[in-house]
């Protein structure tokens, strides 16, 4: 496999679903920001960009001539959009697919990016969706929320980002400018695990949070 650039993200490409819905695969693109407007869809055929995906959406749903109908799935999809941008395995690299094509061994099965999507988020908050809902919030304090709102998509894609090339992820060996997919399989342990739970917590938190706001904000809250 040959280099891959380490930038700061320019291009988030929506090809499947993610932590809102089924696995997921999103790439970052070595192009200029602007060039990636109309663009995507030479990789993703019928798929949107999903940071300007998160905007239309917004936008229908602001909209006072918009039908319900339309609001209506603006609202489901901005949900699944604002969840997946907080998968750091969606905001990844092409020629391994987001991580599919790195295999895993131990406590999750299959590869990194499925990991990511199921097992390692079950293990951070259970299985029970209003426990963990819960206890999520306990933390949230309204500092955090001032923070976490002060951004904007593009932001969110570059925060997901930074965490997969984190070491403690072990989705590629920074080398330099570049950061290279790991030879072999990535052992998810129970010390992988630890590692990565806070990172995953927040990133439901932040998700969460921003998701708020974006409804807040379109329907005049």
């Amino acid at each position: 496999m040959g280099l891959k650039t380490s930038t700061k993200v320019i291009g988030v490409i929506s090809c499947f679903t993610g932590w809102a819905g089924a696995g997921g695969a999103y790439v970052t693109l070595s192009h200029p920001w602007s060039d990636l407007v109309f663009w995507p869809l030479f990789l993703c055929v019928g798929m949107a960009h999903v940071v300007i995906a998160i905007k239309k959406d917004f936008e229908v749903l602001s909209s006072s001539n918009a039908s319900q109908a339309k609001k209506l799935g603006s609202l489901k999809f901005l949900g699944h959009w604002v969840g997946d941008i907080h998968q750091p395995l969606h905001v990844s690299f092409e020629d391994d697919r987001g991580g599919n094509n790195v295999l895993v061994t131990g406590e999750c099965g299959s590869n990194l990016h499925s990991a990511w999507d199921t097992c390692l988020v079950l293990k951070a908050v259970g299985e029970d969706v209003g426990e963990a809902a819960t206890e999520l919030m306990k933390t949230i304090t309204p500092a955090k929320i001032e923070s976490w709102t002060h951004s904007d998509p593009k932001d969110w894609a570059n925060e997901s980002f930074t965490i997969a090339e984190q070491a403690q992820t072990k989705y590629c060996i920074q080398q330099g400018a570049s950061c290279d997919q790991p030879s072999g399989k990535v052992k998810i342990d129970a010390a992988y695990v630890a590692a990565n739970t806070p990172i995953i917590r927040e990133q439901l938190q932040k998700s969460g949070v921003r998701l708020a706001h974006l409804l807040d904000a379109a329907l005049g809250k």
